[in-house]
C-alpha cells in the first residue's frame, strides 16, 4: 500500500519502511489478529506500530553509545567540587533508594547487572571506584530529585490523602510543565539535543505517565466518570503480565506514550460498548507481546538480532530526523486545573502509585 512517507535522512527512511515491511514476515494468524487481513489491514495501526518500534530501537541505540563517566565527569572544576560531589553522591543514593523500591515492586530480587543494583557503595572498592553514571543516567537522577512532581510520587506522597495542598499541587505541575517546555526548546537546537531531549521526555512518561494521567483526569470530567478504571491504566501505564492468545507469556511494562493516549480516549469512551471494549483490551496485550518480540527476538536474515543490526546502521542524524516526524511532545499539554480534574488527578495517582497495583 502506497503512503507518503516522512522526511527522514535517506537511510533512516530505508530502516523504517524496513520495519514497515519486516511486519509480513509475523505468523499470519497473529498479524490478522493485530493489523487484519490482505486488502482489510488497518495501514494506520502498521505505520503507529512500526513507528513505536522504531522510537524503542533509537533509544536502545543510543543507550548502547552512551558512554558512562564517574561522577567528576559531571561536575565543574572549582574548589566546590568536593562538596558538589558529595551532594551529587546523596542526590544518587536518594534517587536509587526510590527506584529500587520502584524495580523490587515489580521483581523481588534485581539482578546482579542492574544499573540500580550496584549503587550503594557499600564498599570500599566500590567508593574507590565511584559512581559510574550516562550522561542520560546523570540528568535523569537530577529530574527525580529536582522535579517536585516526581519527587512526590516516588515518595508516594501525592495522593489523595492531601499531604500537598490543591495550590501547592498546581504550582508543581506547573513547574513539570516548565522543565517540559525546557526540553522541547532543547530538542530544537542541533540533532544531539532532539534525540537526548526527546528519550528523556520519553522515559520519564513511561515510567511515570503524567500526560496520559492528565489526559486521563479531564476525560473523566468531561464524561463524567467518577471512578477510575485502575485495570485499564494498569494496562497501557504500568507493569504487567500478558498471556498471549498465541502462546506463551511475557512480563513488561507498557511504554506506548503516544498510542496510548488513543488507546484511553476509546477505552473511556462511554459510546463504547463492553463488548468493544474488551476486544480492544485483547488487541492492546497482543500488541504489547508484538513489541516484545520485536526487541528481545527478532533477527535478520543473518540470524543476528534486529535491534543490533538497527543501531550499527544507524547514527544520531538518522535518529534526529525520525524523532523530529515521530514528535514525543506531541502528547504533552500545558495543564489547567479544575477542582474536578485536580480530584481525579489525585485518584489516577492513588491506584498507580500508592495502592498496591
Amino acid at each position: 500500500m502506497d503512503f507518503e512517507t516522512p522526511k527522514l535522512t535517506e537511510k533512516m527512511q530505508y530502516l523504517y519502511l524496513d520495519i514497515i515491511a519486516s511486519l509480513r514476515l509475523i505468523p499470519y494468524e497473529q498479524r490478522a489478529y493485530i493489523f487484519g487481513v490482505d486488502d482489510d489491514e488497518d495501514f494506520d495501526w502498521i505505520l503507529a506500530f512500526a513507528s513505536y518500534i522504531t522510537l524503542e530501537y533509537i533509544k536502545y541505540s543510543y543507550d548502547s553509545i552512551d558512554p558512562e563517566y564517574s561522577l567528576r565527569h559531571f561536575l565543574l572544576e572549582s574548589e566546590a567540587e568536593d562538596s558538589e560531589r558529595m551532594t551529587q553522591s546523596r542526590i544518587i543514593q536518594y534517587v536509587a533508594k526510590y527506584k529500587k523500591r520502584e524495580i523490587k515492586e515489580r521483581d523481588p530480587i534485581i539482578p546482579p547487572n542492574h544499573k540500580f543494583a550496584n549503587l550503594d557503595m557499600d564498599n570500599i572498592e566500590q567508593k574507590l571506584n565511584g559512581y559510574r553514571l550516562t550522561e542520560m543516567n546523570f540528568f535523569e537522577h537530577q529530574v527525580i530529585h529536582d522535579i517536585e512532581i516526581l519527587k512526590a510520587v516516588v515518595e508516594k506522597r501525592i495522593g489523595s490523602a492531601k499531604k500537598i495542598s490543591n495550590t501547592r499541587f498546581q504550582e508543581i505541575f506547573e513547574q513539570y510543565d516548565d522543565f517540559v517546555e525546557s526540553l522541547i526548546a532543547r530538542s530544537k537546537k542541533s540533532d544531539e539535543d532532539m534525540v537526548f531531549a526527546s528519550l528523556a521526555f520519553f522515559t520519564l512518561e513511561w515510567h511515570y505517565a503524567l500526560e496520559a494521567f492528565y489526559f486521563v483526569a479531564c476525560l473523566m470530567e468531561d464524561n463524567g466518570i467518577k471512578d477510575v478504571d485502575i485495570d485499564t491504566l494498569t494496562l497501557l501505564c504500568g507493569h504487567i503480565n500478558v498471556q498471549s492468545i498465541f502462546g506463551g507469556s511475557v512480563n513488561t511494562t507498557s511504554r506506548m506514550i503516544k498510542d496510548r493516549m488513543v488507546f484511553l480516549n476509546y477505552l473511556l469512551d462511554r459510546k463504547t460498548e463492553i463488548f468493544e471494549t474488551e476486544t480492544m483490551k485483547h488487541l492492546i496485550k497482543e500488541i504489547i507481546v508484538l513489541y516484545v518480540y520485536y526487541m528481545q527476538l527478532m533477527t535478520t536474515t543473518d540470524g543476528g538480532l534486529y535491534k543490533d543490526w538497527f543501531k550499527k546502521e544507524s547514527c544520531m542524524s538518522d535518529w534526529a530526523s525520525f524523532l523530529r516526524y515521530y514528535d514525543v511532545f506531541s502528547i504533552w499539554q500545558k495543564k489547567e486545573w479544575t477542582r474536578t480534574r485536580v480530584r481525579n488527578m489525585r485518584k489516577i495517582l492513588d491506584v498507580m502509585f500508592i495502592e498496591p497495583i
